[in-house]
């Protein structure tokens, strides 16, 4: 099985990743055909980065070539010792350090003529991807079956290393696409190879493959292939940051094009790259485009680097490699293309500059990165048409800035932001110029402010319930619905701004970044940019649907492509299907607050003050009569029952899988009320739990069906199983400072330094979460007490006495759980870690778009985010987006409710899948043996999982719907099935079994179900070395699963062995076995009977032979191979014990002999491996060993043989050398 998986995936997967290669211009090597120039400790290819040195570095006005060996020599040590300094330091910082010397090159002694002997800088590769002859300055090698000795002696192969210039820059993990999961194992692969495995592979050190991580010190991109797809990412990625390529431009101008090509392309032998009528694979995109040799060098040079990624709150941030994605890679080189191809103002023609677009890519996609990127490539060019410019970057909120200017240092450009208008035009009078290079950032509007019409005269507490009202009456009226959502300045406040802006550069070389280009105030920021920046090239981003009337002007001020589109787009679908973003899901939840007409309100303000006397009710009547949407969104009342509502909904839901929550109130005062609202109905839930959920509630609960619970004994059990955090979650509001700033009020939750500190906080992750199974845990009685709050005086609740509650200063800083604002981080704000959003306000069109992706960012185990919405904004989004005139555009959020049937759907199909294969009950241990027994093949296998894994999402997302609780048993059922199949036949990495895959909110109802003694009691061990395999098998009472147990052991036992020692023994087992399965076909007690001896063969094989205790561990492993390679050759004997280990001491002293001898380099040379096979055959002849047919041919094949091992196991030898 696993020779014809190893034949499929080079048949399916290498040959054509090679073929297609070699038809781009590459040259293809097989790895043995290396072995004259490279030993196999050396990753780098040394004679051809010697070479590509001397090509590639020559005197600037002659083109003539002045490095010579001393300097190559040097070039090449340095090189070398960047990537082999890697002992007790992470990979990341020797690929830093050789990264930085593939970019920028080292210093060498210069030529005594030319240089006068000063240092120069010498280059590694030719960095001109636009010059001629790049195929010519560069060599572009593949190499299949790439051999790298480890550490420890043992020996590696990868499927394909990418070399430029002798320096392998890219790995290629190559999977067959047969296998399950075949792109998950290809990275699992990688990262195991970089000698820095995933957190989460399943497998144990020895069966994963030995780190070679030499190898991956100059490694600037790893790819995953299987044939069907293949994926990008980088050493430190984790699998979900592997992407695939989907994108064909630049390059081609749609997919038919790169269809044609490959079609019209043959291999040597005369085979099509694709044969007309074969699907187009993700794979042939991402070699055409990425590994094109231009682009590659291109990637490689602008499109990697590092980012700082913040892990907890006063530590230092880590770092992590990363690549661009292809919408990313589109995006920019459109950029770049219009940026030397499109007219400028002074060009003879033009009327505007033609060089400009706008950029349309969803929310959450990258557009930090993308401008990173673009700084880099425009920077680090060696064009002086692109790295001249001078990059202005136009945002309107201060996150937003702040957190484009964090991205767009890691590019290595100059990066400054501009404190005040006088700053920004001193910075702008230095663009073009020598020195003028740099990227700044400015927030233009900040400093029109002051001007009638533009900016927000009422501040942040404006009414936003009135205002929306309003606006709908307006619209109701006739009024246009673009006009009252966005109303776009006038001509006077435009001639005000102007006369702001002074002209600062006349220079072309100057780029204008505007970010949410879709807003109406843009037209005031062009005015301003015009006359400052006259000759300015201007892109508009944008993330945000563009309504038709701002398009116009967005248009006329940075320009559309023919046919009126946008330079670039990047739609929610395809982020979602690249897993850029995740869903969005929504449920409106509006309650007695939702008021539409006088007539409701004046009855809300009736209720709220019922309570009070007569004296009390007449003054806030004539205080408050009439009363507003706003007073009863701030009510007291309404609040706490809505807080009440959104904790409970949190507790049932994202608390358990680790995620936050972000509360949007309707105004500041509100945000500041939720807080202790929250902080009320906490201490209220932790109270019942302590009160009403004793142990003999919990006992009772236990035995119930999962199915029956209701949803307060769900929120009991979720609330005790996680009261620990509860407990310490905080509740923090993040708004603007207004007039209240004088009086001391509210400083904890205005000062910016506190609101950097707060949402620092929220964006790390909980503290250890409990175990998956709720009855597994135990609390101390510490635990169970309620948190004390802020004791509040009488009224400070009470919207009607104007008083505002002391917030106490915590004694230590709790978990941050919820962020509650008003309008602050509701746009721009990137928290992977949030999951739902409370909305509490009244919210329309753009900013509604904007607001409900604040969840879409994706994090490990999180399938989707939430939108609750409390005040109906969602219920009629023919309303909320009116200003999109009769084409509303995608809201990018399905409704909660449209789960169940997907659930249902999903249960379905798994229902007909079994039915399909003959699986119909799982009621008892025997059916599901049966059942197990049933799913033998691997393609059902996977089927079973891949449907299963879609079901159980399906239900995580569903739960805690009463409708989703019926569907529990089924997941119990199923997922024991799993487990039991995927335990038996060894599937998982490591062969166990694992939930994790799934939600916390699913786990937690099977746990106990999977985990059950009887259970866990029935399943054999994954490993035949294991102390109680036997006693287990032998007490399953179906023979044919007692069997089949057995056989599946031995199977993964010596498959792992093949894979790590492929020795005879191992071999020879693995023919038997096959042999017994054929010839006992079906019967069960005959192969039972024939198994155990084997299984019994193969123990002994692991067990240390006494006879070589005594022996060095070079010695022992050249006596197991000389022993097996002896009783294998069919002209020796089996050789004694005594003379085995004497004749292995005597070949073994031999070897270490000539291996420690300072000539002998240790490389493949033919005259290093002669000279070892001569003495080793020497050796052979004077001890006596005789063939007993073949002659001297024979004992020349032998000492082949062990030259070859000695050859391979050479620091093994070395250090036993070392050793004596």
């Amino acid at each position: 099985m696993a020779t014809a998986r190893r034949e499929a995936e080079r048949e399916e997967v290498e040959r054509p990743f090679i073929d297609q290669l070699v038809s781009m211009g590459w040259t293809h090597l097989h790895g043995t055909d290396l072995a004259t120039e490279r030993s196999y400790e050396e990753v780098f290819l040394t004679r051809r980065i010697d070479a590509a040195l001397r090509r590639v570095n020559r005197l600037a006005q002659t083109r003539t070539r002045w490095v010579k060996d001393a300097q190559a020599a040097k070039a090449v040590d340095d090189l070398r010792r960047a990537a082999r300094n890697i002992a007790g330091r992470p990979l990341l910082t020797a690929n830093r350090e050789t990264t930085e010397l593939l970019l920028h090159g080292t210093l060498v002694k210069g030529d005594e003529v030319h240089h006068q002997g000063t240092d120069q800088k010498v280059h590694y590769i030719d960095w001109d991807i636009e010059g001629p002859d790049l195929l010519e300055r560069n060599e572009f090698l593949v190499v299949d079956q790439f051999r790298v000795r480890t550490s420890d002696g043992e020996d590696e192969i990868l499927d394909l290393v990418l070399f430029v210039n002798g320096i392998p820059v890219a790995v290629v993990e190559c999977k067959s696409p047969d296998v399950k999961d075949p792109i998950g194992k290809a990275i699992r692969d990688l990262r195991a190879y970089s000698g820095n495995p995933l957190t989460d592979d399943g497998r144990k050190g020895k069966d994963r493959p030995r780190g070679v991580p030499e190898l991956f010190s100059p490694a600037q991109l790893l790819i995953a292939a299987c044939g069907e797809t293949a994926a990008l990412g980088t050493i430190s990625a984790d699998e979900r940051h592997y992407a695939a390529w989907r994108s064909v431009t630049p390059g081609y101008r749609d997919e038919r094009e790169l269809r044609r090509e490959l079609e019209g392309r043959r291999t040597a032998d005369g085979r099509r790259l694709l044969e007309p009528g074969a699907e187009l694979t993700e794979q042939h995109k991402l070699i055409a485009v990425v590994l094109k040799p231009e682009n590659l060098l291109n990637i490689i040079r602008h499109y990697v680097f590092e980012l700082p990624v913040k892990v907890k709150e006063g530590e230092p941030a880590k770092s992590v490699k990363t690549v661009c994605r292809h919408q990313q890679f589109r995006a920019v080189e459109k950029i770049v293309h219009k940026l030397r191809t499109g007219r400028t103002p002074l060009d003879a023609g033009a009327e505007d500059d033609e060089r400009g677009g706008v950029i349309w890519h969803t929310q959450g996609s990258g557009k930090s990165l993308t401008m990173a990127f673009l700084a880099r490539r425009l920077h680090m060019s060696p064009d002086a048409g692109l790295n001249r410019f001078t990059i202005l970057v136009v945002t309107d909120r201060t996150q937003l800035q702040d957190q484009l200017s964090a991205a767009v240092r890691v590019s290595d450009s100059a990066v400054g932001v501009a404190t005040s208008q006088a700053d920004l035009e001193g910075r702008l009078e230095r663009a073009g110029r020598d020195g003028g290079r740099s990227v700044i950032f400015a927030m233009i509007q900040k400093y029109l402010g002051s001007i009638p019409g533009l900016g927000d005269t009422k501040g942040d507490d404006r009414a936003l319930a009135e205002d929306f009202e309003q606006a709908r009456k307006r619209i109701a009226a006739g009024a246009d619905p673009e006009e009252v959502a966005d109303p776009k300045p006038d001509e006077a406040t435009k001639k005000a701004a102007r006369r702001r802006f002074r002209e600062c550069s006349d220079s072309t070389q100057v780029l204008v970044l505007v970010d949410e280009a879709h807003r109406s105030h843009t037209s005031v920021l062009h005015a301003c940019l015009r006359d400052a920046l006259p000759n300015a090239a201007r892109i508009g981003f944008t993330g945000t649907p563009i309504m038709k009337s701002t398009l116009q002007d967005t248009g006329r001020i940075f320009g559309l492509e023919p046919g009126g589109g946008f330079l670039d787009e990047y739609r929610m679908r395809e982020a979602e299907r690249d897993k850029v973003v995740i869903p969005i899901r929504y449920e409106g939840r509006t309650g007695p607050a939702d008021v539409r007409d006088k007539g409701e309100l004046d009855e809300r303000f009736e209720d709220l003050i019922a309570p009070l006397d007569d004296d009390a009710k007449r003054r806030i009547r004539d205080r408050w009569a009439p009363p507003t949407g706003r007073d009863v969104s701030e009510s007291t009342p309404m609040i706490r029952a809505k807080a009440r509502d959104m904790l409970h909904h949190y507790v049932l839901g994202a608390m358990g899988e680790g995620f936050k929550a972000q509360v949007a109130a309707v105004s500041r005062r509100a945000a500041v009320l939720y807080r202790d609202a929250l902080r009320d109905v906490r201490a209220e839930l932790l109270t019942r739990v302590r009160n009403d959920f004793g142990p003999e509630v919990r006992e009772a609960l236990r035995h119930k069906r999962t199915e029956e619970y209701t949803r307060d004994e769900l929120l009991l059990l979720r609330a005790w199983h996680y009261q620990e955090l509860l407990r310490r979650i905080d509740f923090v509001p993040v708004i603007s400072a207004g007039d209240e700033l004088k009086a001391g009020v509210w400083r904890e939750w205005t000062d910016k330094k506190k609101q950097e500190e707060h949402v620092e906080r929220f964006l790390e992750p909980f503290p250890n979460l409990p175990p998956d199974n709720p009855w597994e845990v135990v609390h101390g009685p510490e635990e169970y007490a309620v948190p004390e709050e802020a004791p509040v005086p009488a009224g400070g609740l009470n919207p009607w006495s104007g008083r505002t509650p002391p917030v106490a200063a915590p004694a230590e800083k709790p978990p941050i759980a919820f962020l509650i604002v008003k309008s602050m981080l509701l746009t721009g704000f990137d928290a992977p870690i949030e999951q739902v959003l409370y909305l509490d306000r009244p919210i329309q069109d753009a900013e509604l778009l904007q607001a409900v992706a604040r969840v879409n960012r994706p994090a490990p185990g999180k399938g989707e985010g939430l939108v609750v919405d409390y005040y109906g904004v969602l219920n009629n989004l023919a309303v909320t987006l009116a200003a999109y005139q009769g084409a509303p555009p995608t809201l990018g959020a399905t409704r909660l409710s449209d789960g169940l049937p997907a659930l249902e759907e999903a249960a379905y199909l798994v229902e007909l899948f079994l039915e399909g294969v003959g699986i119909e009950d799982l009621s008892s241990r025997a059916k599901v043996s049966e059942a197990m027994l049933t799913l033998h093949d691997e393609e059902q296998r996977a089927a079973f999982d891949r449907l299963l894994r879609k079901f159980m999402s399906a239900l995580d997302g569903a739960l805690p719907h009463e409708a989703a609780l019926r569907q529990v048993p089924n997941a119990k059922a199923w997922t024991l099935l799993q487990k039991r199949v995927r335990r038996h036949y060894r599937d998982a990495p490591g062969g166990g079994f694992s939930v994790r895959g799934y939600g916390r909110k699913v786990r937690a109802l099977i746990a106990e179900h999977l985990e059950l003694p009887e259970i866990e009691q029935a399943i054999a061990p994954v490993s035949i070395l294991a102390t109680d395999f036997d006693e287990i098998v032998d007490r399953i009472p179906d023979v044919r699963e007692s069997a089949a147990e057995q056989v599946q052991a031995l199977r993964y036992h010596l498959e792992e062995r093949a894979q790590r020692d492929d020795r005879p023994v191992h071999r020879k087992l693995s023919e038997e076995l096959e042999e017994v399965l054929r010839e006992f076909d079906g019967r069960w007690d005959k192969i039972k009977e024939r198994v155990g001896p084997l299984i019994d063969r193969a123990r002994e094989a692991e067990r240390p032979d006494s006879e070589v205790a005594d022996l060095s561990p070079a010695e022992q492993k050249l006596y197991a191979h000389l022993g097996d390679r002896l009783t294998d050759h069919p002209s020796f004997a089996v050789p004694d014990t005594d003379f085995l280990r004497t004749l292995t001491r005597e070949v073994c002293a031999e070897i270490v002999h000539l291996a420690c001898l300072p000539r002998y380099a240790g490389g493949d040379s033919d005259g290093n491996v002669s000279e070892l096979q001569a003495h080793i055959w020497e050796r052979l002849r004077r001890a006596g060993l005789r063939p007993q047919q073949g002659g001297l041919a024979a004992l020349r094949d032998l000492s082949n043989s062990l030259a070859g091992f000695a050859q391979d196991h050479l620091e093994i030898f070395r250090e036993e050398g070392r050793a004596e």
